[in-house]
């Protein structure tokens, strides 16, 4: 694009308040663009006044149009189903019939009334800005779907289709038909004048759906160091788990056999969590017979779980591969390095050098392996640590190519 646009429209279903890790791109990235564009307008869910919220900063900036939402979530009023609820039968085929086209479009998170006024107040804003970017974001599957309409009525638009996650997901498999699914997101997609997605492991296999695929990371802000960190060596955990794909035996084994050979102090070491999975996460804890130095702390504020990762000594973060479908770079990942306390990249199923890569060059932590534990570097930060002196990350080489800015010049120069 020779010069940026004018305006904006952006279709964001998960926007603040709502409280989930999805907003956070959202939100940043909408922030980011607004500072290149004359006029910006937001379209999201009703369904931010009952869910779960998480006020952010700043919302008094945007032009926000409330889209009335009848789907599971506003009856549900709740925004994840917890771990133990996906283990029964008929959870698993409800999740993977909503994900599956046409059932995401008719009952799936927007549903038809969302869709229907997003294509009205989309439509409104593009009569009078119809060179505007369209911006989607998956998920829910209703936003690409409303951006697709979009686009077919204004072509002279910009459309910019955002993934975080793959709709047809070859390691978690959950859609039905995913040939079918994938040829009807060829057909959708082909309108898009760009995809963006989080990951070069997710940009692999966003590039047999479309021609112009670019990897934009999520940006990273800079918390200053907590000045009060546990008395004892802290790990912590922030998140949920997702089926049996976030897997931390093998670090925990490791911190068990430190344990047992007296190199770590059981009286001075604790492991923390938070999230909606405490009674999944503690059968690990109890596999290793590390109860004694656990702490569930239930489900936290998003402000208080990023207290909690600064406030600890160690950060674990759980992930996985598979030998076609690597690099898939959480939103907790690079909330974790923003902490500036160290992490520990947990990670099943084989290596992931994109993980790897992005530690490295920030300098924020190691990747954790079963047949490469990298155990010397956790030893050696428990050991700064017994001396005073933790280990509190670089910020200078953190900031260094990873803002939020630079991620929305990155867009707007692939268009």
């Amino acid at each position: 694009m020779a010069q940026n646009p004018k305006a904006a429209l952006l279709i964001h279903y998960y926007f603040p308040p709502i409280h989930s890790i999805g907003v956070l791109r959202n939100f940043y990235l909408a922030q980011a663009l607004n500072k290149n564009v004359d006029k910006l307008k937001v379209l999201t869910t009703s369904n931010r006044n009952v869910l779960p919220q998480n006020n952010m900063k700043g919302l008094e900036e945007f032009d926000i149009t409330v889209l009335a939402t009848r789907d599971y979530r506003s009856r549900r009023k709740q925004t994840h189903f917890k771990e133990s609820e996906k283990e029964k039968w008929s959870i698993k085929f409800g999740r993977k019939l909503i994900d599956s086209y046409p059932f995401n479009v008719w009952i799936g998170e927007g549903g038809s009334t969302y869709i229907r006024e997003g294509i009205k107040a989309g439509s409104q804003f593009l009569t009078e800005n119809p060179e505007a970017i369209i911006y989607s974001s998956f998920r829910p599957y209703a936003d690409l779907f409303i951006g697709s309409k979009l686009k077919s009525a204004f072509p002279k638009s910009k459309w910019v289709v955002d993934f975080r996650d793959l709709h047809v997901d070859p390691m978690y498999k959950n859609v039905f038909l995913p040939s079918y699914q994938r040829s009807v997101n060829r057909k959708m997609l082909k309108k898009a004048d760009l995809i963006i997605t989080v990951s070069d492991g997710l940009a692999n296999e966003l590039n047999k759906t479309h021609s112009n695929v670019k990897t934009i990371y999520n940006g990273i802000i800079t918390r200053a160091p907590e000045a009060k960190k546990f008395e004892k060596f802290t790990i912590s955990y922030t998140g949920s788990l997702f089926g049996n794909n976030r897997n931390p035996s093998e670090f925990f084994k490791f911190i068990k056999i430190k344990i047992d050979s007296s190199e770590i102090d059981i009286k001075k070491i604790e492991i923390k969590y938070a999230g909606k999975d405490g009674v999944k996460f503690r059968k690990y804890i109890q596999e290793h017979n590390l109860d004694s130095i656990y702490e569930d702390l239930g489900i936290l504020s998003h402000t208080k779980a990023k207290q909690l990762q600064q406030q600890a000594h160690l950060n674990l973060l759980l992930t996985s591969v598979t030998k076609n479908h690597k690099g898939v770079l959480t939103g907790k990942l690079f909330e974790y390095i923003g902490s500036l306390t160290p992490t520990v990249a947990v990670i099943t199923g084989g290596e992931d050098p994109e993980i790897e890569q992005l530690l490295e060059q920030t300098d924020s932590g190691i990747a954790f392996y079963s047949h490469k534990s990298n155990g010397k570097k956790i030893m050696e930060w428990y050991n700064l640590w017994k001396e005073g002196k933790p280990k509190i990350n670089d910020e200078a080489k953190i900031k260094n190519g990873y803002s939020w800015d630079e991620a929305s010049a990155k867009i707007l120069s692939n268009l």
